[in-house]
């Protein structure tokens, strides 16, 4: 008479135990492997669903379920099983349906996030709108001279090529931007160089709440040219 793979025979085994399914009554259910010794000393492996049950004040484990031998599990029956049973479950079962996913689209976010905090910080945003309210510019020459300077800290490339890169950041104003806005952008920052820096400097005083008295310039490196003093100034570089 042949043993169904559904019954357990009563020899020596091994056990193993995996707690992987949620509490339904007071004690949770869970995967428990029972490993046979054959008679030619090969071996067989079970799987069955078990829960512990509280008996004459004893906890003992209770079979609910066996669901064969684990090589026919590993065929796929027990992929279906988990599948079906994550229907029922109240917390969603992302790994089931992680197999099904498709990357359509992926854009960098971490250090945008991080810099835009920073340039509101600073003040850049609200001192280069402000000068953008005093013309007649409707174009988005801030997202520009933002996205310019976000890559230079990040990923330094050519203008025309920025053009390109915004499309790997994810920031839906950088979606209006074309090459001739960082163009624009650069006059636009050449016209108001002076009133930026000195408002940043303002601002960047306030924010660190700075004394300042005393500035000193790094000369390690000079350049000279045109007609000037005579001495101390020489054409070329100086060191």
């Amino acid at each position: 008479m042949g043993i169904s793979k559904n019954v357990v025979p009563r020899i020596p085994f091994t056990v193993f135990e995996y707690p992987i399914l949620p509490c339904y009554n007071d004690y949770a259910m869970f995967v428990r492997t029972k490993t046979f010794a054959n008679k030619d000393g090969t071996k067989r492996t079970y799987l069955q669903i078990v829960e512990g049950v509280r008996e004459n004040g004893k906890v003992r484990q209770k079979v609910v379920a066996n669901l064969g031998r684990i090589e026919d599990a590993q065929s796929g029956s027990l992929d279906r099983l988990i599948e079906s049973l994550a229907k029922f479950s109240k917390k969603r079962w992302v790994q089931a349906e992680a197999a099904r996913l498709m990357v359509l689209e992926a854009k960098e976010w971490g250090t945008e996030l991080i810099f835009r905090h920073l340039w509101e910080k600073l003040g850049l945003a609200a001192i280069i709108k402000n000068l953008l309210d005093k013309t007649e510019i409707t174009s988005p020459l801030d997202e520009a001279i933002y996205a310019m300077v976000l890559n230079r800290i990040s990923d330094p490339l050519s203008k025309r090529a920025v053009n390109e890169w915004v499309n790997e950041i994810y920031r839906p104003a950088f979606k209006e931007l074309e090459l001739h806005h960082f163009y624009r952008a650069l006059d636009f920052l050449i016209l108001h160089k002076e009133t930026i820096e000195l408002e940043l400097f303002e601002q960047t005083k306030n924010l660190f709440n700075l004394e300042l008295d005393l500035a000193f310039w790094d000369t390690t490196s000079t350049y000279f040219t045109g007609n000037g003093p005579e001495g101390l100034a020489e054409y070329g570089y100086s060191k």
